[in-house]
Formats: C-alpha cells, structure tokens, sequence
C-alpha cells in the first residue's frame, strides 16, 4: 500500500463528524491529525501533526455498517446475537457473523466470528 520505506496510515470518519466539518476539509483534517496524536506514542505527535502528508480523502457514503442508533445498530461490548438477523431468528444451526454485528472494525468482525464459532461449536 506504501512505497518502500514508508507507511500509510488510513483513518475512517464517521457521519456525524463528516457532517460537522461539511466543506472544512482542512479543519477535519486537523481534527483527525490531534485525534491521532493522542493513538501513538507522544514522540510522534510533532510528525503527525505537521510531517504527515494528506495524500487522498474519499467520501464514500456508507461506507461501513450502523454501529449505533441505525436500524440495526451494533454495539461495542460483544455486538448482537449471532442466531438473529435484523430481528428475525435463523434457522437452528446458522450463525451470521461479520463487522456489521459488533463495531465496524477488524476487530468488531473478529470478535462477531469468536461469537458466532463458539455459537457453532454449542450446536456440534
């Protein structure tokens, strides 16, 4: 993703952030280079800051699944149910994992498939 000796770091935004900095991408920009300061070891924060390069932004709507307060919002300790979808039971033995069930994140999907196998692993 990176060229040799280098590193990309990519940062997903949420809605309600991308809404209050409409048309203020500098300042959005700012706001996620402070916000990241506080994610890495404080000899970075000078790099972050100011030696960082914006190299693309992309508004991509829906992006990324509801993690609270949509209509089938995940949540952050554990996500949903994995026997359910939408509201509506799966048939026994089925188990629906994903990050759409927990955070939107590797993590988020990661932990939905630990529930989901251990799920399974009930059934066996």
């Amino acid at each position: 993703y990176a060229p040799e000796k280098s590193n990309v770091c990519s940062v997903t935004i949420l809605k309600s952030a991308m809404d209050f900095f409409d048309g203020k991408l500098d300042a959005l920009d700012a706001a996620a280079r402070k916000q990241l300061t506080s994610w890495f070891p404080s000899e970075f924060s000078d790099d972050i800051l100011n030696k960082w390069e914006l190299k693309g932004f992309y508004d991509i709507k829906n992006a990324q699944p509801a993690q609270l307060n949509g209509p089938t919002p995940a949540n952050i300790n554990g996500g949903r149910g994995t026997a359910a979808f939408r509201g509506k039971s799966l048939p026994k033995g089925l188990f629906v994992c994903g990050d759409h069930m927990a955070t939107a994140t590797l993590n988020g999907a990661l932990e939905s498939g630990v529930k989901a196998g251990k799920a399974a692993a009930e059934v066996a």
